[in-house]
């Protein structure tokens, strides 16, 4: 019984961090290097404020931080091209004409 907990435990851990890197990435409004970490930090700080639900709450966003750190590493590369396209002016938006 203590091993299925442990197996349940670990994977729920593993399942639900990070998901601020996937949402700076998908939506967010983060942006620019490690989008996840400062997605985090903003959930961390809103949510220690919250009331009970966000001291609930607040384990989580202390444990998506350090997954959230290592996804954005993983995904730094991409968002280092991002940026130099956007500098480029690949995903500039037109100006909106009057």
């Amino acid at each position: 019984m203590e091993k299925l907990l442990l197996i349940t435990f670990s994977v729920a851990i593993l399942v639900l961090t990070g998901c601020s890197s996937i949402d700076a990435r998908s939506g967010g409004t983060q942006s620019g290097l490690y989008p996840g970490v400062k997605q985090s930090k903003e959930n961390y700080d809103t949510r220690g404020s919250t009331g009970v639900a966000g001291i609930l709450a607040l384990p989580y966003a202390i444990l998506d931080l350090p997954s959230s750190f290592a996804l954005d590493t993983v995904l730094l590369p991409l968002d280092l091209l991002k940026g130099l396209d956007f500098l480029k002016g690949k995903d500039a938006k037109p100006a909106p004409q009057p």
